[in-house]
């Protein structure tokens, strides 16, 4: 198997593969809690009481780096995650504010071995926590998008047959933006990375399939029925295969209909690289149930938990950034209805908890 090799790069076995912190939260993870710090209870919609998952759960909007706050979750959620999405930093160089506060930095001090090794560190937290039958999709651009998939072949096991554990697809999220270059062909797409940690895994296509309809179809015999609809068929080994024109279509791995948000977006939010929320909600239909437990660790400006809700997914957020919180929660209060959430942190010894 190929494998990825930086400076200072550690194996999963070795001791000094995660933090001291990570280390003794693992270990230890009694002692190192998710505190809670506030709680929002259910709000009705027009239409009356929300749905209940159960009296004892709660969402999670968690402030903390995931250096803690994964580690933390382990006790709980060890392999309890039906999906993860994560849209990590891409290593830009770049600093991401909105106005003079800073959401994250991206820099790295320019070195990209430290950045890879902590890629390399929160895929295997996140392995550990994905339920057997779970999904993983990572959302990069061209930067790391081929850093991560060695990895993700390491930890989730490569295979060339797609039936097992490990590489599912790569996605591409096409959009059209401001910006060309002289010098190479203009970057209009990122790749969303798809692994999952067994075979038996939930995916449904026919959720956000596309319509036949009437235009043309490469290779398939067009047919006008008396009246007047349209069907489309195809032979194949032998067989004759007739689809409708409002039969459904599998959706393909190269998204161009999901329009990047542009800056008078009534989605946005002002955080930078917000994403929108047709892109989540096609992957949590997808990828999983109604009432299937959603995590995000680099929440941002709460697209995830969001779109979660809206589809009656339990969610678990996270974000180290304060306006990413606060952009989150200001986001999930306006929504109707809303499910009980608690905000916390992770508490560490002679720490104060983050201010409110």
């Amino acid at each position: 198997m190929a494998e990825l090799v930086w400076k200072g790069k550690h194996q999963p076995h070795n001791e000094n593969m995660f933090s001291a912190q990570e280390q003794t939260i693992l270990q230890h993870p009694h002692q190192h809690p998710l505190m809670t710090r506030a709680y929002y209870p259910a709000r009705q919609g027009e239409s009356g009481a929300p749905f209940s998952f159960s009296d004892e759960w709660h969402n999670r909007l968690i402030q903390g780096d995931k250096r803690d706050v994964l580690p933390a979750l382990q006790h709980e959620f060890s392999g309890a995650i039906d999906l993860i999405y994560i849209d990590p930093p891409f290593m830009t160089g770049r600093t991401f504010s909105n106005g003079t506060q800073i959401a994250y930095s991206d820099t790295w001090n320019n070195d990209q071995d430290s950045y890879l090794q902590w890629l390399y560190e929160t895929l295997h937290l996140l392995y550990t926590l994905l339920a057997f039958d779970g999904s993983l999709y990572i959302h990069l651009d061209w930067r790391a998008t081929h850093h991560a998939r060695l990895m993700l072949d390491e930890i989730f096991g490569s295979q060339l047959q797609l039936e097992g554990a490990g590489f599912k697809n790569e996605i591409i999220w096409y959009y059209q933006s401001g910006g060309r270059s002289k010098k190479y062909f203009a970057r209009k797409h990122d790749s969303i990375l798809l692994y999952t940690k067994s075979g038996q895994y939930c995916f449904h296509s026919e959720r956000v399939g596309i319509r036949r309809g009437t235009q043309k179809r490469n290779h398939m015999r067009k047919e006008v029925g008396v009246d007047g609809r349209i069907s489309w068929s195809i032979r194949s080994a032998g067989r004759i295969y007739t689809y409708s024109e409002d039969s459904t279509m599998s959706m393909e791995d190269v998204w161009s209909d999901i329009s990047h948000l542009h800056q008078r977006d009534p989605e946005r939010t002002g955080y930078a690289t917000q994403k929108p929320e047709a892109l989540l909600e096609r992957i949590i239909q997808v990828s999983s149930e109604e009432h299937d437990l959603v995590l995000d660790c680099f929440c941002g400006s709460g697209v995830t938990p969001v779109v979660a809700e809206k589809l009656g997914r339990r969610w678990i957020a996270c974000d180290q950034s304060t306006l990413a919180i606060d952009t989150t929660r200001d986001r999930l209060l306006t929504g109707q209805p809303l499910q009980p959430f608690v905000l916390q942190y992770v508490k560490k010894t002679g720490d104060a908890p983050p201010t409110p």
